[in-house]
């Protein structure tokens, strides 16, 4: 009995169809595009009021956000003031800190500005460091 030999046709495998691999990494790429935002630290803006004895940050500690909205944010989610003992305990478990940095915008009113610190005080915050931008010169701090 003889063998047989069945050749497969070459031209059928000579090319790699790359279409379904272009179609996940472009996916892939839109997920990461939408995405990275959230995943930055500070994502959220808030224009910081200037000061000319502005101190680089030394400290590392839980980020609370004041935005010109009154909105406070903590961890990239937006909580009610009477939620923020609560999450501030959480966050200080988390980054095993009880240092807090606040980053208000320079249009809030001064009375959510202290509420939101009197809040801080009453869960347990040890040090408050308040951030600002730095300016060259004190006349260009108004």
């Amino acid at each position: 009995m003889g063998r047989r030999r069945y050749r497969l046709d070459e031209q059928e495998f000579s090319e790699i169809n790359i279409t379904p691999f272009t179609d996940v990494i472009l996916v892939l790429l839109i997920i990461f595009m939408i995405t990275s935002p959230f995943l930055i630290s500070g994502a959220f803006q808030v224009k910081l009021p200037k000061a000319a004895a502005a101190e680089a940050q030394v400290n590392k500690g839980v980020e609370v956000y004041l935005t010109e909205k009154n909105e406070i944010v903590i961890e990239g989610k937006v909580i009610a003031p009477e939620d923020l003992i609560a999450n501030v305990k959480a966050a200080f478990v988390t980054h095993q800190t009880s240092d807090v940095i606040v980053k208000a915008d320079k249009s809030v009113v001064h009375g959510n500005f202290i509420h939101l610190l009197d809040l801080l005080k009453t869960s347990g915050t040890q040090k408050i460091l308040i951030a600002t931008t730095k300016v060259e010169n004190e006349n260009k701090a108004q």
